[in-house]
């Protein structure tokens, strides 16, 4: 007989914030549902868990091959390629060429299965080209900002997008949330009302002493330069009209440290916010086929104290198969000195020669600011855009630029999850050719158990900017009216699961599906929600069968009257494929 077990849990809402529910839902161990038809579905226990081993995990790096010109290089092979990982040499697992512009094939190298040599598919793909679009409204530091980013989008928009292109518009704090459409009318009209939305809080400063972000990062992990602290002490000398005190240094660089400390620890939480709405943002596109790029919108951060986060979202990118790009939102740098400089100046000698100091440190200041976004695009193969003025004409060629990259992956050597660094060497035997590729990695800090990796999944498949296409879903619904003016609404799942790979052993088919369908009002307000957990193990006829007709999940939920968002994610267990559908209803 076939096997087909499978635990049902209502989510209950217990907090009003859905999610939470539904983070809390997904790690019960327990299931407390009825049992049904004991020969088709049992109820799970702990000594009936199915579970796989989490593969083993790789590492993926970008490659971007250029001639003493600057052109592409696309004719290499992989024996053109040496991977070393801490010194030693790697064999290469996955190999192609591949490339993000529109008219460019999606190649068949990903990083699973084994390696191939050709680029025999560069052309001629039907997949859509998928922009993300991402101002930072987390880490940017001054609100001014966001006008230059709105207008430049609202020219990208209105002329520069295919017809065919699946484009996303959001901030990194969520504010703005447009998962991919290809209504150009609909972005433009959310481009125009951005400045409404977007996070403005500016990073909290003091303005005397004036602190650059780097400064008070120096001054607060006591550099061993002493002319950050120095410049801030003698202007808050100025500033404060301290000069007559007679501990006025002492007084003086007690309100810079204190400054200072204020300072670094906002901007250390802003970057970690950043850095992890990014990751996750490039995790949800991880079961999106098509082309994926990415452009991050922003004045940039320093990343001296982040370099894990910072990582850690290039490696995402990397295995999500997203390009990154980044767009330096501040324009061209400048040397000038500001109004407030020219009269703190005084007349003292000593004085002016320090502060003399503050424009080029403002230009170090931007300057570090910047390495990261230039990280983050040079090790994912992207493009990064900075000191200019003409951030349209950036974005601009971002979009139409013809980027060729080579992805490969090699197994990790590595098996602890300890959190160090690793550092990566790639070579081209090609002499004359130069490389760009990322640098090293840092481990994971801990290793990730199934069940944490399906919750993950499937709650950030919930906010995924899009429906996920790996495994064909479909949502229908009907409704009647109950005695109390509610409504009884209906809501029907269907999963084809034709595409699915099953582990087989002792003549049966094996898999772990997870669904979850969740019931939002109109405001993404929690109404109802039902995670099933199907285990199949099942013998060749019944195989072919559930091939055939796929399966079907029903959840009835009591409404009033409204419009509400279906939202429902189904996640296989041997490859974590995934796929989602997101649909308004209408009741009545």
């Amino acid at each position: 007989m076939s096997r087909f077990s499978g635990s049902f849990k209502r989510i209950i809402l217990v907090q009003p914030i859905w999610l939470l529910v539904l983070v809390a839902t997904l790690c019960l161990a327990a299931d407390k549902a009825p049992k049904k038809d004991s020969s088709t579905l049992k109820k799970d226990d702990k000594s009936d868990t199915f579970t796989f081993k989490v593969p083993v995990d790789v590492v993926v790096v970008n490659a971007v091959v250029t001639d003493k010109q600057g052109n592409p290089v696309k004719d290499l092979t992989v024996d053109d390629f040496r991977v070393y990982e801490d010194g030693k040499l790697q064999p290469i697992h996955t190999f192609a060429l591949e490339s993000y512009k529109a008219t460019q094939g999606q190649t068949s190298g990903r990083p699973t299965g084994t390696a191939t040599t050709g680029t025999e598919d560069e052309a001629g793909s039907s997949q859509p080209r998928m922009i993300s679009l991402v101002v930072d409204d987390l880490a940017t530091s001054g609100p001014e900002h966001f006008v230059y980013a709105q207008e430049a989008l609202k020219k990208v928009l209105a002329g520069d997008m295919d017809p065919g292109d699946l484009v996303s518009l959001t901030t990194s704090s969520g504010s703005v949330n447009q998962p991919f459409t290809s209504d150009r009318d609909l972005l433009l009209s959310l481009a125009a009302e951005m400045h409404k939305k977007v996070q403005r809080a500016a990073t909290i400063k003091s303005d005397c002493p004036e602190l650059t972000d780097l400064q008070a990062q120096l001054i607060r992990n006591n550099s061993t330069d002493p002319t950050p602290l120095r410049v801030a002490v003698t202007e808050t000398i100025i500033c404060q009209r301290l000069e007559n005190l007679p501990d006025a240094e002492r007084q003086a660089e007690s309100m810079v440290r204190s400054a200072a400390a204020q300072q670094f620890e906002e901007n250390q939480y802003r970057y970690r916010s950043l850095l992890s709405s990014i990751r996750q943002y490039v995790r949800s596109l991880r079961h999106f086929e098509g082309r994926k790029s990415l452009i991050l919108i922003s004045d940039g951060f320093l990343s001296d104290y982040v370099r894990y986060e910072l990582q850690d979202v290039t490696d995402m990118a990397l295995r999500s198969g997203v390009i990154l790009n980044t767009v330096d939102i501040r324009g061209l740098y400048t040397t000038n000195y500001q109004a407030s400089d020219r009269v703190m100046m005084g007349n003292d000698n000593e004085s002016f020669a320090l502060l003399s100091r503050k424009p080029q440190m403002r230009i170090d200041d931007m300057r570090y600011q910047e390495d990261p976004l230039r990280q983050l695009s040079g090790e994912t193969g992207g493009m990064h855009i900075g000191n200019t003025n003409d951030l349209a004409a950036g974005i601009r060629k971002i979009i139409n630029s013809q980027s060729f990259y080579y992805i490969l992956s090699y197994a990790t050597p590595n098996a602890k999850s300890d959190g160090r660094y690793h550092k990566i060497k790639l070579e081209v035997t090609r002499p004359g050719l130069n490389v760009t590729y990322r640098k090293g990695y840092y481990a994971p800090k801990e290793q990730l158990s199934f069940e944490r990796r399906k919750k993950e999944d499937i709650i950030e498949a919930l906010h995924a900017p899009g429906n996920l296409n790996e495994i064909p879903i479909q949502l229908s619904y009907n409704y009647f009216q109950m005695e109390d003016a509610r409504y009884q609404l209906a809501l029907m799942t269907r999963v084809n699961i034709r595409g699915m790979k099953f582990v087989e052993e002792d003549s049966r088919h094996r898999n772990l599906i997870s669904l979850v369908v969740v019931a939002l009002d109109e405001n993404d307000t929690y109404i109802d929600g039902l995670e099933k957990t199907i285990e199949l193990n099942l013998t060749s006829p019944s195989y072919a069968a559930l091939m055939t007709h796929g399966f079907t999940s029903k959840m009835d939920v009591k409404v009033p009257p409204g419009r509400y968002r279906i939202r429902a994610v189904v996640r296989e267990g041997m490859h974590t494929k995934m796929g989602s559908i997101n649909k308004m209803i209408e009741v009545p």
